[in-house]
């Protein structure tokens, strides 16, 4: 396999003469670039000419561009042992040890590392933080080829052959499976042009390395593409670039909380290509300096663990300085979701990884990014960015997420009339949008006033997500459950889906309300929403006590009398009883929403399960009816029933605007707070696995369709979904209804001629 031997660097001595120069030239210049700052002229007079010339081509892209920080690349699988005098220098210089004090060992072991979580899970949700795309990789050189700033075209073409039988056996096990590509000409497994940016595109493979000055200049990017390809796994989640800055870049990645299953994966991938490569002579390792790479900042582990979080606060004008300066500290890298010198997201989504290769052990890498991580959210929870800052915010989210109402609905003209305690109260109105730009709506309220406080914002945030025009009386919000003169109905008033043919039904309709007396979810303190639930706990004693009610309360909030354990909460969750854990929502933890969960949340549920309030949710509570039957006024009137009990309970009353209706924290939901739905199974027009043909049908009805399980689910196995109306604003709670069952009256007819 190859002639580890060949590739020298062969120079002339007035092109020798040159290099020599240059190096002491730009040791005056550029005396940042550690290559030409470590080398020393005493030391190469001292080597052999063969070595002399494989020294100057390690610092070849160093001296082409003095700019660069490092400066040199390693040749040969050797070069760091041949060169110990210059290398060692050059590590420590970059990677900040004493060599003379400190050995680098390999360790992928957490055992026994200080600080871990006592069942050593890396669990990024303890820390409070949503599942996050993760990727470790190493870097891997074969011992039995030069290195590739070294290679000719046919050692790159035949390396990439020997590993062809590696991934051949990769693809046989089931745990991994999975494909090979190439991009080199002629090669079995070579992809078109097209094939290979889509994947370059979905950053599974690596972009064209010839473009890199710093590549090219150390001869790492020759002979491209030949010798270049990328194995990819089955899932997706393990893949194996050949060909670039070393032999094979084997990284695992994956969306989630818990760091040890990336890192367990890789490990798992690298012992399995290692043992593969056994008979070619394993990878290359130094006794001194760890597994060999191309680039001494890699050196040692040739690992880099990084994670994808976003930081909003700490990007809030729109860069990453201040997020670096919280993460150097903390021995953390930032930067752009493309990688290095790339912008960070639009959503202030940036690549975070520890700066350590070198000196450190795979396992205390993937530790400090876990507690990195830590300290980084607690720096981005504690920043609290001034009102300009966050209006220049506003300004560039409605440049580049049009679609954002919040951001296109915030006049500077009318938030410059406003005192300043106005402003921070219309400012934390939009702060979900903001932290979110990719946002529809962008903005909750976070008092039952703020809706008259701030008309002129949520007016025109209103009329545009609903269609509406406020200016025009016959589009102001009337609330209004009676049925009569409703159009549309039977002439019996009866919304009896049994008389369409149907069979008994899945029907919920619910509604939300708040109470006058406390802030919306947005703003409450801790102490306010146990006291919330004190409160309505005495309004619940009394539904409990009445026979049409009965039932018990249940609390997740700790210490709470009624007070229900995780399996008795997850159990009502699964049952589609209980709401789930709202931290895990970018969104309502970005508007305040989701803070001190689980405290002051709660559920009641009478005696027939068909009644159900939830405490605590995005409203203060979420009164519902659920039924399966075909009559859906038994819902309907039920609900109502249920509401007026409540509402007549409530000391303070539950918060209205005399212009825009029932209060709600988002403004989708404001004016009835009403969302009425079914399940129906529509096994036809779902035919095809999804849901299209059903929308086609059902959205210029008015309807939204879902899967059964909510937003963002499937579709039913026998096809069955879900069907409501959209309309929440400038619409009766008797008009949902009613829009319903024309709806379905509708859907069944389509359904019945597909």
């Amino acid at each position: 396999m190859g002639n580890a031997s060949s590739g020298m660097y062969n120079l002339g001595p007035e092109d020798i003469e040159n290099y020599l120069a240059k190096i002491e030239e730009l040791k005056v210049t550029h005396p940042d670039n550690i290559a030409v700052a470590c080398f020393s002229r005493e030391y190469y007079d001292g080597l052999e000419p063969n070595l002399q010339n494989r020294l100057l081509k390690c610092l070849a892209s160093g001296i082409v561009n003095p700019e660069s920080s490092m400066g040199c690349y390693a040749n040969h699988p050797d070069d760091y042992d041949t060169f110990t005098p210059f290398f060692e220098l050059a590590l420590s210089k970059y990677h900040k040890v004493d060599l003379t004090l400190k050995k680098h060992v390999n360790n992928w072991s957490l055992e026994g590392l200080p600080g871990l979580p006592a069942n050593g899970n890396l669990d990024l949700s303890a820390l409070g933080l949503p599942p996050l795309s993760m990727r470790v990789r190493t870097g891997r050189n074969l011992t039995s080829f030069p290195l590739p700033a070294s290679m000719t075209r046919a050692q790159r073409i035949e390396m990439e052959k020997a590993m062809g039988v590696v991934f051949d056996d990769l693809i046989s096990k089931p745990e991994f499976g999975g494909k090979y590509v190439s991009i080199t000409p002629g090669h079995p497994k070579l992809i078109s042009s097209s094939e290979y940016e889509a994947l370059v595109t979905a950053h599974i493979m690596f972009k064209d390395i010839s473009a890199d000055k710093c590549l090219t200049a150390a001869g790492i990017a020759a002979d491209w593409p030949h010798g270049r390809g990328c194995y990819i796994s089955d899932d997706e989640g393990f893949i194996i670039w050949v060909g670039v800055e070393d032999h094979l870049r084997i990284m695992c990645k994956q969306k989630g909380t818990i760091l040890n299953k990336v890192f367990d994966r890789l490990k798992a991938a690298v012992d399995a290509v290692e043992f593969l490569i056994e008979s070619y002579g394993g990878f290359a390792k130094s006794a001194d300096f760890g597994y060999v790479t191309s680039c001494p900042t890699n050196i040692g582990t040739g690992m880099r663990a990084s994670v994808h979080i976003a930081l909003p606060k700490l990007t809030i004008d729109g860069t990453a300085a201040t997020a670096k300066a919280v993460a150097k500290p903390l021995g953390l890298s930032v930067r752009g979701l493309g990688g290095e010198n790339t912008p960070i997201g639009p959503d202030g989504t940036a690549d975070i990884s520890p700066s350590a290769r070198f000196c450190i052990s795979e396992a205390e890498i993937v530790t400090a990014l876990y507690f990195g991580l830590k300290n980084l959210k607690t720096a981005e929870d504690a920043t609290i960015p001034t009102i300009d800052q966050l209006v220049q915010k506003i300004l560039k989210i409605s440049e580049v997420f049009p679609d954002n109402i919040m951001a296109s609905s915030l006049d500077l003209g009318y938030l410059n009339t406003l005192e300043d305690e106005q402003q921070i109260r219309l400012i934390k109105c939009c702060m979900s949008g903001i932290l979110n730009p990719n946002s529809q709506m962008g903005c909750y309220a976070n008092y039952p006033r703020d809706y008259d406080d701030f008309e002129p914002f949520f007016k025109v945030a209103l009329e545009k997500f609903h269609k509406v025009s406020l200016s025009e009386p016959e589009q102001s919000h009337v609330n209004n459950w009676s049925l009569e003169g409703v159009e549309g109905l039977p002439e019996n008033g009866l919304i009896d889906f049994g008389a369409l043919g149907l069979p008994p039904l899945s029907m919920r309709v619910r509604v939300g309300r708040n109470l006058n007396k406390f802030p919306l979810p947005a703003s409450m303190t801790k102490k306010d929403r146990t006291e919330l639930e004190a409160a309505m706990c005495t309004v619940f004693d009394k539904l409990i006590s009445m026979p049409q009610f009965g039932g018990e309360y249940n609390s997740i909030t700790t210490g709470h009398p009624q007070y229900i354990s995780p399996a008795q909460y997850n159990r009502l969750v699964e049952e589609h009883i209980m709401f789930k854990d709202m931290s895990a929502d970018t969104y309502l933890t970005a508007a305040g929403i989701a803070a001190d969960w689980p405290s002051g949340r709660g559920c009641y549920i009478s005696s027939d399960k068909q009644l159900i309030i939830w405490v605590g949710e995005k409203d203060h509570l979420q009164i519902m009816c659920m039924k399966k039957s075909t009559i859906l006024n038994e819902v309907f009137d039920r609900l109502k029933s249920a509401v007026d009990v409540v509402e007549g309970l409530i000391d303070g009353g539950c918060a209205k605007s005399s212009k825009f209706g029932v209060v709600t924290s988002c403004p989708t939901n404001v004016g009835t707070g009403m969302r009425a739905s079914v399940h129906i199974p529509l096994p036809k027009l779902t035919s095809d696995g999804s849901d299209i043909k059903v929308k086609a049908v059902a959205n210029p009805l008015g309807l939204s369709v879902r899967g059964p399980g909510g937003k963002h689910t499937d579709i039913g196995a026998d096809g069955t979904v879900d069907i409501s109306p959209s309309a929440r604003f400038c619409i009766s709670e008797a008009q949902i209804v009613t829009a319903l069952y024309v709806g379905i009256q509708r859907l069944k007819d389509a359904e019945d001629r597909a």
